[in-house]
């Protein structure tokens, strides 16, 4: 991964930005800061608790910015990040992902450390293997039943008629040992919109499936406390259908990216996250700058995508990264009139990822920076 050959970190510690070895991902402070404030401002607005998902940045310091310092609710991907957030003093802890039958020794240990960590099921094999796990007694597995309201990938369908039933057996099969805390969905299907107005329709829509799903399960008499979806587009601009729920759980927002911005989720002046690079070599025959940043340090995804690939090069619209090695990047100049005398060697450009979740997996720590010189490292938990 990127940084990896850089041993004490700390040094860099009040040093300017460009001379921090690259490639570097920097995060501007200010930034970061602003846009948890504001998604915790939608949020409030709106009456919904807010519980992070933290698999962006993976990191204590973004929780705690994200929660308001109060190291509230969070959601994990990994159970990495769950043990890693746990010994950071976070104690609800939501495993955002299906049920995994050869960890469960491991969801174990969580249940019994942790006040309130909870599971995803969207299976009657995943209810039945944590019947097979049962907690001490005086504790009980909080589950949450995932929906897939058109995003495609894990879940029940609310329509289909084993939801209702999945349901009923998680709150009621054996309540001593098993608890329906709520419904979870998430909108991945807006990064598939090309404006807000069709990112807020999907939103919309699955709020309202969350909601009837949940109305007609208390109906039945199917106690369901809790209705969450999320996906940083669609909890950017939250629709008033969302003031049903009880939280969302968006996680980019913090960071944003190129994608976000493309997306309409925010301006690109709010993206926080930056790659520096350094120019390492001149090739006039092809018209190309080399650059120290190949994919390991940046990541492949978007690079299909129109019109700047896997990132945009900060203040210089002028030009494109038009390719992407390990550990080497190719610049170009979109009219072909590369000014090589305006980048010389050692020169740095910014690139502002695609996506920064992907990005930011490729690095061990991450640079905040504040009126130019690092302030913080933040250092994120790896693996799974």
């Amino acid at each position: 991964m990127a940084g990896q050959m850089d041993s004490n970190p700390s040094k860099w510690l009040g040093a300017p930005l460009e001379q921090l070895p690259t490639p570097a991902l920097t995060l501007d402070q200010a930034k970061v800061r602003r846009n948890a404030e504001r998604m915790r401002e939608r949020c409030q607005a709106l009456g919904l608790r807010l519980r992070p998902h933290v698999k962006t940045h993976k990191t204590l310091e973004g929780a705690a910015l994200a929660t308001g310092g109060g190291q509230g609710g969070i959601a994990v991907s990994t159970l990495a990040e769950a043990r890693f957030f746990a010994a950071g003093g976070f104690q609800d802890i939501l495993y955002a992902y299906p049920l995994p039958a050869g960890r469960m020794q491991d969801c174990l240990s969580l249940a019994q450390q942790l006040q309130n960590f909870q599971v995803l099921l969207d299976s009657p094999e995943g209810l039945a293997l944590l019947r097979q796990h049962p907690l001490p007694a005086g504790k009980r597995w909080h589950v949450w039943l995932k929906l897939d309201c058109g995003n495609g990938r894990a879940g029940v369908r609310p329509t289909d008629p084993q939801a209702m039933s999945l349901a009923r057996a998680i709150a009621q099969e054996a309540p001593e040992e098993v608890a329906l805390v709520g419904v979870y969905a998430h909108c991945g299907n807006t990064y598939g919109c090309q404006d807000v107005p069709a990112v807020e329709g999907i939103a919309r829509g699955t709020a309202t499936a969350v909601v009837d799903f949940v109305t007609q399960l208390r109906a039945a008499g199917v106690s369901c406390p809790q209705a969450s979806i999320g996906s940083t587009p669609s909890c950017s601009h939250p629709v008033p259908e969302m003031s049903l729920l009880t939280e969302v759980h968006p996680g980019n927002y913090l960071f944003y990216d190129l994608q976000q911005s493309q997306l309409g989720s925010c301006q690109l002046e709010d993206v926080a996250i930056r790659v520096l690079t350094r120019v390492i070599g001149h090739y006039p025959h092809r018209k190309q700058l080399l650059v120290d940043c190949g994919w390991v340090g940046l990541s492949l995804h978007g690079r299909d995508q129109a019109p700047f690939g896997c990132a945009a090069i900060e203040g210089h619209p002028e030009l494109r990264l038009v390719g992407l090695t390990q550990e080497h990047g190719q610049v170009e100049a979109i009219d072909g009139r590369l000014d090589f005398e305006s980048f010389p060697l050692g020169s740095i450009l910014a690139l502002i990822p695609f996506h920064a979740c992907a990005t930011a997996a490729m690095h061990p720590v991450y640079y905040v920076h504040a009126k130019g010189k690092v302030v913080e490292l933040w250092h994120p938990v790896r693996g799974w």
